[in-house]
């Protein structure tokens, strides 16, 4: 189900060398609101219960580095899907940018 506003991101880790990263960044949140994201993601392994690639995702406030991240999945393949819904405050004059990050680990 696609709720109008809403996207799709697929990021292929096959065949990547283990230590490679694939990093999207959103749009700043600048108005002085709650944002609610709500997304979902599948992290699959060759076979079940292999690493998957890690998934991260962090919270920038202005030019911060990226610190440690609000959620991290880096358990086994199960090959379902799972959702996460985060809510992200912001207070002028700051803005926050979220960022996921793709880490592929041998064996996956």
């Amino acid at each position: 189900m696609f709720i109008q506003g809403s996207s799709f991101l697929f990021v292929n880790m096959s065949g990547r060398y283990s230590g490679q990263r694939a990093q999207l960044l959103l749009p700043p949140l600048r108005e002085n609101d709650t944002h609610c994201l709500s997304f979902q993601f599948y992290q699959a392994g060759g076979r079940e219960g292999a690493a998957p690639a890690t998934l991260n995702v962090y919270i920038k406030e202005n030019n911060s580095p990226l610190g440690i991240p609000v959620i991290n999945s880096s358990g086994p393949a199960y090959h379902i899907w799972k959702g996460v819904e985060l809510a992200v405050s912001t207070f002028w004059p700051n803005y926050y940018q979220v960022t996921h990050t793709h880490l592929y680990t041998r064996g996956s």
